[in-house]
């Protein structure tokens, strides 16, 4: 977190799970996003693992050059799968380019339950506008902005929201 005004704009702004009228989400903030316990100091890795037990992920998407988070999912769920697709999980470490090009490539690798996890949404002002792009995609549905975080659901039949929630 480099710009303290920036996250406290994004607290004020934000709510809890008391905020949240989608039970989708809802489950989501309570059963995983606030579950104890913590399993990564790291904001955005225990998103990522919690997600990963929470949606019971068995194939998994973390782009090359990402060893250390490969190495902490491997270890902590040893059945999961980094190969082929669909992807249950899709984990980014920065809203770039390469996030619209996995929506918008012809041989998809995401399904109606993925969950794309992208880390540092607020990193910069390119990563912010990338956000704010990915969430009038119009595959996607519900965006949960974790300010150190955010989660993208592509679910079929689901309101189309936006929340900030505070982690």
């Amino acid at each position: 977190m480099n710009d303290p005004v920036k996250y406290l704009k994004f607290l004020l702004s934000s709510r809890n799970q008391h905020g949240v009228h989608s039970p989708f989400v809802y489950k989501y903030v309570t059963q995983c996003l606030y579950a104890k316990p913590r399993r990564h100091r790291r904001k955005s890795l225990d998103v990522l693992l919690k997600s990963i037990d929470h949606f019971k992920a068995e194939r998994a998407y973390i782009p090359s050059g990402q060893e250390e988070i490969l190495h902490e999912v491997r270890e902590k769920f040893p059945a999961i799968t980094f190969d082929g697709g669909p992807y249950d999980l899709l984990f980014v470490d920065f809203c770039d380019d390469r996030v619209q090009d996995i929506l918008s490539s012809p041989n998809n690798k995401i399904h109606n339950d993925s969950l794309l996890l992208i880390d540092g949404t607020h990193r910069s002002k390119g990563s912010e506008k990338c956000w704010e792009r990915l969430k009038k995609t119009k595959t996607v549905t519900v965006t949960v902005d974790m300010f150190h975080c955010g989660a993208v659901f592509f679910r079929k039949g689901q309101a189309r929201e936006h929340f900030k929630i505070r982690i």
